[in-house]
């Protein structure tokens, strides 16, 4: 296939994970105002840390599910229908989704276990205005517990379709799956402001959208539902275990540290401030962590199609498939610039008027400062996205784990004096910093990777 059916290819894909990313996005956003309304200021700050929590916990797929897409794809044909496997891959492929969902689901039902136990002996460590919502949120928090292991367990299924190059009918169900973890929860708060019910609503959405990636799945493979079925169940291959293994230990670093990284200032925040400033920073942060979908979506295009190169290439003649890779690395970066700048930019200008017209005066007087100094931090971040995807597409999470890994401890530090000092702007200001080292770093190691396939 040539470069100009490459380049169509990528770029109607990226289209669908942009669609799939942004109505979610856009959803979330208009139901800001109706959450703050119906639940208060305190309950949605709570909320916003219980999906941080649950969110966090569905990190720790050990990188299986990045591990799928970069093990699948090799065996696929670019822009072929469902089951165009090349050679034995389909075989293969049953062998990776048994190996992934065995351990995962393990690691799943682990996690549920210990967070019961931490909760039950522990509770939750966050100050709030009354004993009953305390004890509120720590009901909704056990609500929430089962979707982990549903979480995890869609990571692999989403990862093979990623993998397959399946992005239009992934994103026809991501979309309106994430309309409908927005929706539900508002449906609760018309009726009862109680958190419980919100989390409830989001945990059956959860459920419904594993069922129908299980038929996706076993549509996109040619199976029949019985046979995935026993494949996820009992198809593990301990060659593909310790295959999946070797390159998800070390994105499960990145995994585990990256999370932590992004949430660590709102629980700073709540520890050292208040529930409510949680909501005042959450609020801009949540929506200016919006700015790298674009990216982020030409991302998830691009690491099956890098992992396809680096697998075909010849170690005896690198540059072919190293050239092409590297090109388009470098092409993505710049397209990807000219629309992160334009975008901060224009943000930066809008963003008071829009949180006064959106959140009103006394919200956009606490939160308008922090906003524009978030864009800055985000359009870093975005950037930041493209030489992390393709280090990990050619076997390099290592590299990006010890990154993530010398990042975390200095950036505790910082967020804890800046907060103490300068409260929510502080907190903005530590992670643009960590941003621009962050971005620094992997950009320089895919440097270094380039310059050595040299």
């Amino acid at each position: 296939m040539d470069s100009a059916q490459t380049r169509i290819r990528i770029a109607a894909s990226t289209g669908w994970v942009l669609l799939g990313n942004v109505v979610p996005m856009l959803a979330a956003l208009a139901a800001v105002p109706w959450f703050l309304q119906r639940l208060g200021q305190e309950r949605f700050g709570v909320l916003s840390l219980v999906w941080v929590v649950v969110g966090y916990f569905s990190f720790l797929d050990m990188g299986l599910g990045r591990a799928v897409t970069v093990a699948v794809a090799p065996y696929r044909l670019p822009g072929a229908g469902p089951g165009a496997s090349a050679g034995d891959g389909l075989l293969h492929e049953r062998d990776i989704l048994g190996a992934a969902s065995a351990l995962l689901g393990g690691v799943g039902l682990g996690i549920c276990a210990l967070l019961a136990v931490a909760l039950a002996l522990w509770g939750l460590p966050i100050n709030m205005s009354s004993e009953q919502l305390r004890q509120e949120a720590t009901y909704a928090v056990w609500v929430m517990l089962p979707g982990i292991p549903l979480l995890l367990l869609s990571s692999i299924l989403r990862g093979h379709l990623e993998g397959a190059g399946a992005f239009r009918p992934l994103n026809l169900l991501r979309t309106p799956t994430g309309v409908l973890l927005v929706l539900g929860p508002c449906l609760t708060a018309l009726f009862t402001p109680s958190l419980v019910w919100a989390c409830a609503a989001i945990l059956l959405v959860r459920a419904a959208n594993l069922l129908v990636l299980i038929q996706l799945v076993a549509r996109e493979m040619s199976l029949r539902l019985r046979e995935l079925v026993r494949t996820l169940l009992f198809g593990g291959h301990l060659v593909w275990l310790r295959r999946l293994l070797s390159f998800g230990s070390w994105a499960t670093v990145s995994n585990l540290v990256g999370p932590v990284i992004v949430y660590i200032d709102r629980f700073v925040i709540a520890a050292m401030l208040t529930a409510s400033a949680v909501a005042a920073y959450s609020v801009p942060f949540d929506v200016v962590s919006r700015l790298p979908v674009i990216v982020a979506s030409l991302c998830s295009v691009l690491l099956p199609e890098l992992a396809r190169f680096s697998a075909r290439s010849d170690p005896g003649s690198p540059h072919a498939a190293g050239g092409t890779a590297r090109h388009m690395v470098r092409q993505s970066t710049i397209a990807s610039a000219l629309v992160v700048v334009a975008l901060v930019v224009m943000a930066m200008i809008a963003a008071p008027t829009a949180l006064l017209w959106w959140l009103g005066a006394d919200f956009a007087n606490q939160s308008t400062a922090v906003t524009q100094v978030l864009l800055l931090a985000f359009g870093v971040n975005a950037m930041a996205q493209i030489p992390f995807t393709a280090l990990q597409a050619c076997g390099h999470a290592r590299a990006v784990a010890l990154v993530h890994l010398l990042e975390i401890l200095p950036y505790v530090g910082l967020v804890i004096w800046a907060v103490g000092s300068y409260g929510l702007l502080g907190a903005a200001w530590a992670w643009t910093l960590r941003g621009i080292l962050d971005y620094a770093a992997l950009a320089w190691l895919w440097r270094k990777v380039h310059t050595q396939s040299r």
